[in-house]
């Protein structure tokens, strides 16, 4: 939390968007990436099972475990920006270079260090060297130029992550990994409504087994 607390403009603008107790949130969790790799392995329209415990992965659900309200324009993140959107963040001399994919030094330093932290705390790539359209969008939300449903936005960006990992091998599949953090809150979440501890629950033999190739 030390990052987004030095940086005014990313508290302010996350504060406004209610996904500042998120991020709070998402930074206690010790992060469990197993359950994170079944989770995503074994989703299937929308349901797993995961130990004998059903869970339920919706835009309402995430909703619920986050505190994100439902709400805003639904995007579809390979939706193509026009140019005229990127202004406002890309320093002039660079429009002219822009393309799906872009170094992150376009960018206007005053936008840098909150860029940083969405990367962060809601696409969750990895990468820092560079940006895309998407992260624009992201950046239009929360500078209020035009806001977005964050939930969605994550909703469908987990199916097109599962649809990936589930060709791939257990190795490849650790490399792939993102969004564990929200996936852990989703889970948390659901087990509280059934009665089950976290403790209990991960305990299970089903996390501690070796990977075993997906069929």
């Amino acid at each position: 939390m030390a990052g987004l607390q030095a940086c005014p403009l990313a508290v302010s603008c996350f504060q406004y968007m209610s996904c500042y107790e998120f991020c709070e949130r998402i930074s206690r969790i010790q992060h469990h990436r197993e359950l994170a790799r079944l989770f995503f392995l074994h989703l299937h329209e929308g349901h797993v099972n995961l130990a004998g415990v059903d869970f339920i992965l919706t835009p309402e659900i995430i909703a619920q475990a986050t505190g994100i309200p439902n709400v805003r324009e639904i995007w579809n993140k390979r939706k193509i920006l026009d140019t005229v959107h990127f202004e406002p963040f890309v320093q002039p001399p660079f429009m002219r270079h822009l393309a799906g994919v872009f170094p992150f030094r376009f960018l206007w330093s005053q936008y840098a260090p909150m860029m940083r932290l969405i990367m962060l705390y809601f696409t969750c790539e990895g990468r820092f060297s560079q940006a895309y359209s998407y992260h624009i969008r992201l950046l239009m939300h929360f500078t209020r130029v035009r806001m977005m449903n964050i939930l969605v936005f994550f909703y469908q960006n987990i199916g097109r992550m599962v649809s990936v990992m589930q060709r791939k091998s257990p190795a490849q599949q650790y490399r792939s990994l993102c969004h564990y953090g929200l996936i852990q809150l989703v889970v948390l979440h659901q087990l509280a409504q059934q009665g089950i501890s976290w403790e209990e629950f991960i305990s299970r033999e089903f996390f501690t087994a070796p990977p075993q190739p997906h069929p």
